[in-house]
């Protein structure tokens, strides 16, 4: 089946010049899953919200590159501005968790050590490669920054987002609550703790940075699912304040 316009989008680190070479994965990618001719039109976007049309140009079967006609102009990130902070689940269920996290925007994810940790990887190229992918299919273009991990003790002491959320069994507040009181350009911090919880101690330290802890329901969730639940629904909930401003 022939591969649609949609398909055919491909990351490149620069839109700097006229004509830009496909990195080894990108070019395997166009000639080897996708199956491009010498000739076609193709979308190619660089991470940072840049986009421009080209037609492919192949030498051999490992080597392409694309003859820049037509760009989009540069736009600001999409609001609401996310920050993803969470502990890492094991295998495949990371994958996800990225590669879903992307496909709703999100603007940075920091992967967080708790006491309770069952993980300890490390931000890794295949994390990139993951959003990269991601993006490609979902027509973001933009990629996640991927921040160090880091203890909680440190991540509560560095970060100074504008409204903090904490996903946790015993919070009581809910979610337009928390959102109440943001607006256009006020980042957000969602904290998404191991599947074991925090300790009294981890739980205390983050209302004392000035989290606000939000429940999903009366299930345990997976790290993961509650990661993409909470995200999907601040989403929707600052969507919901763009379509509806309070006057």
């Amino acid at each position: 089946m022939k591969a649609s316009r949609e398909t055919r989008r491909f990351f490149v680190q620069s839109l700097n010049s006229e004509t830009v070479e496909l990195s080894a994965d990108e070019a395997h990618h166009a000639i080897d899953v996708l199956r491009l001719k010498d000739g076609a039109e193709v979308n190619l976007f660089d991470g940072v919200g840049g986009s421009a049309d080209g037609t492919l140009r192949l030498h051999g079967r490992k080597q392409a590159e694309v003859h820049i006609f037509g760009r989009q102009k540069a736009k600001n990130r999409p609001e609401p501005l996310v920050n993803l902070a969470f502990a890492v689940p094991k295998g495949k269920r990371l994958d996800w968790l990225v590669e879903k996290a992307t496909e709703l925007g999100i603007s940075r994810l920091s992967p967080v050590r708790f006491e309770r940790s069952v993980a300890t990887t490390a931000p890794s190229e295949r994390w990139r490669r993951t959003c990269v992918a991601a993006a490609k299919q979902c027509g973001n273009n933009f990629l996640p920054e991927i921040a160090a991990t880091k203890t909680l003790k440190n991540f509560l002491a560095s970060t100074d987002a504008g409204i903090k959320i904490l996903g946790h069994a015993g919070g009581n507040t809910a979610i337009p609550s928390v959102l109440n009181e943001w607006s256009a350009g006020k980042s957000i911090v969602i904290l998404i703790g191991p599947e074991g919880g925090l300790t009294d101690d981890e739980t205390t330290a983050a209302g004392e940075a000035g989290f606000a802890g939000v429940r999903l329901g009366n299930l345990t969730l997976r790290i993961e699912t509650a990661a993409i639940a909470m995200l999907a629904a601040v989403n929707a909930c600052c969507q919901e304040v763009f379509t509806n401003p309070q006057e």
